[in-house]
């Protein structure tokens, strides 16, 4: 008998007995432990992180040589993290107590959800968010033939989605006498903001999918709108679920799309943020909640369009998100767009024409550069040419010139649009750029850029042509 072999698996084993084991000293700690073991695991990387909306950032951990991520917090009470892979899709979110080691097991990340077996002092919570996940999932892929339903039969189909997940908790309570009340309060409230979205969203859904405009649009019932009264709009223990903040979010929109339809509030909140603020500060009373739906309408300002505005909503933003933390987190954003400050150097991007030459910024220095960045696929983008062809028609001959960057990943469908639609200007592909997407921040198109004769950014977020670019460009030309 190897004596050193036994001896040295012992340990191993003792040592792994006291990491994952419940055991007191770990309680008393509040350690909690999250380990992932894979068969096939070469370059695997995982970004863990609480779903508290005070965390901004997560965690990146590389597997290490025996196939493991290993992530240790210390919480004082239960927590939810979210698990992603980095470069893959699988997403779960993961429930641990204070003390608790969870172990999980896969295969491989591409075969992560066929393969997964939770062990640990607490697998029970985690195989049942797995199989909550299952059923959502089931309901999302036929979300658009449900949404494409008269009411009477798509609330008929949520509330059956909504009685699957009541059933599963109903099972776990069952089986489980020891099971934490806390985590069955949150994933009740789970599914409930679950089936009170799906009932917000319904009425766009139907009336997209059936093409409704106008006095057309779908007429809903008195009876609707009483899932409203299973809602609460202040709740703050809730907002540790993303689908709960999504659920605000989108009731607040509702009101937020008035901003575009009424000239005389556009003139009194004279941009959409301050407008925004205003609807929380009118529909919120909790002050957090107030908070993180701020920073969330401005975080996705910053996002797409950098500083734009930025002065006319900040004080507004500030006096509604009053948390040091989301208020540090927009500031850094809005630093990570300095380069595209008015004035600083326009960076040059890889770019062909329809006959694979190589086209440049420099090329056309002398004059303003009005840039559309698109793509085939894109409704929003596709809807601003026409507009844009009356714009190189309106300024044929001066010293402005158009340029409509495709991001299409092939340059098929980019040079088939340009022939079938007669695209005039100066048409380049791009393709998957990184210029595009990290220098420039392009999050979202269509994005339109204005860069001066020196070849210096004018605007980095450059009105589009169907909200009055052309009244932009006629004074830049008189300059």
């Amino acid at each position: 008998m190897n004596t050193s072999k036994s001896v040295l698996s012992l340990s191993i084993f003792a040592m792994l007995l006291f990491l994952f084991s419940c055991n007191t000293d770990n309680e008393k700690s509040n350690k909690t432990v999250i380990k992932i073991s894979f068969e096939e695991y070469e370059g695997v990387q995982a970004v863990i992180k609480s779903t508290s909306p005070f965390q901004i950032a997560g965690d990146t951990i590389k597997v290490n040589e025996n196939g493991d991520i290993i992530f240790e917090a210390n919480i004082d009470k239960p927590e939810y993290f979210e698990l992603n892979f980095v470069g893959g899709r699988p997403k779960i979110t993961l429930y641990t107590r204070p003390g608790d080691s969870l172990l999980i097991n896969a295969k491989g990340v591409g075969s992560f959800y066929q393969t997964i077996k939770f062990g640990g002092n607490a697998p029970i919570y985690n195989d049942y968010l797995l199989r909550s996940k299952n059923i959502s999932d089931k309901l999302n892929q036929s979300l658009m033939s449900l949404m494409g339903q008269e009411e009477k039969a798509a609330m008929n189909s949520l509330d059956s989605a909504r009685a699957l997940h009541a059933d599963e908790l109903a099972a776990l309570q069952k089986g489980n006498a020891n099971i934490d009340p806390y985590f069955i309060k949150i994933e009740n409230s789970r599914a409930i903001y679950e089936w009170a979205i799906l009932h917000r969203i319904y009425p766009d859904y139907y009336n997209y999918i059936h093409k409704l405009e106008g006095d057309n649009k779908v007429n809903l019932t008195p009876e609707f709108d009483t899932y409203l009264a299973e809602v609460d709009l202040n709740n703050e223990e809730l907002v540790i679920l993303p689908i709960y903040l999504e659920f605000l979010q989108s009731y607040l929109r509702t009101d937020n799309g008035a901003f575009y339809e009424d000239e005389n509030i556009q003139k009194e909140y004279v941009s959409y943020a301050n407008y925004q603020m205003s609807i929380i500060n009118s529909k919120i009373e909790n002050s957090t909640i107030k908070s993180i739906l701020a920073y969330k309408s401005v975080y996705d300002q910053v996002d797409y369009r950098g500083s734009t505005d930025k002065d006319l909503y900040w004080d507004a933003f500030t006096k509604t998100c009053t948390n040091d933390i989301l208020v540090q987190n927009i500031t850094d954003k809005l630093a990570e767009w300095k380069h595209l400050d008015k004035g600083a150097p326009a960076k040059e991007i890889q770019l062909v024409d329809m006959d694979g030459n190589a086209v440049t910024f420099e090329q056309f220095k002398g004059k303003w550069i009005y840039i559309d960045i698109w793509a085939t696929w894109c409704s929003p983008c596709k809807a601003e040419i026409p507009v844009l062809k009356g714009l190189e028609e309106e300024f044929k001959g001066q010293d402005i010139v158009f340029m409509s960057i495709s991001v299409d990943r092939e340059q098929q469908p980019w040079q088939q649009m340009v022939k079938d639609e007669e695209l005039k200007g100066v048409q380049v592909w791009a393709g998957q750029n990184e210029t595009i997407q990290n220098f420039y921040k392009v999050n979202g198109i269509p994005r339109f850029m204005i860069f001066d004769p020196q070849g210096n950014i004018y605007d980095a977020n450059a009105t589009r042509p169907s909200m009055g670019a052309g009244d932009i460009i006629k004074d830049l030309l008189a300059k």
